[in-house]
């Protein structure tokens, strides 16, 4: 598998938890007070934003660079404080990353898997 491939691949992954994502949110009924009051809604949110940032971090360094409209960086600086942070979660800074920088990111994606 060259390289291109494996990008590719990586962008199944993180499309694959971008959906995890949108059912997690049908489940709980897409409500930011559910998801700061429901323990196993953020649980869930929670593995798919750090498993988006694991396949962020597989990505090639070219095709990171030839993109920088995404912040990949911050993307995995999201997964790296949702796995060392321990008690220090911020339901606001989940949501928003949820909410507002998701959808961009899986629109981004679902065109590099379709061309």
């Amino acid at each position: 598998m060259d390289q291109h491939e494996r990008d590719i691949e990586q962008l199944h992954t993180i499309l694959r938890y971008c959906e995890r994502l949108e059912v997690a949110k049908a489940h709980f009924e897409d409500s930011f007070d559910r998801f700061q009051d429901t323990e196993p809604f953020q649980d869930s949110c929670s593995l798919c934003l750090i498993q988006i940032g694991e396949a962020v971090n597989r990505l090639s360094e070219a095709f990171c660079e030839s993109h920088p409209e995404i912040p990949w960086s911050k993307i995995y600086g999201m997964r790296c404080h949702l796995v060392h942070g321990y008690e220090m979660f911020d339901a606001e800074i989940a949501w928003d990353a949820i909410q507002n920088h998701i959808p961009p990111l899986r629109a981004f994606c679902e065109e590099r898997v379709c061309e």
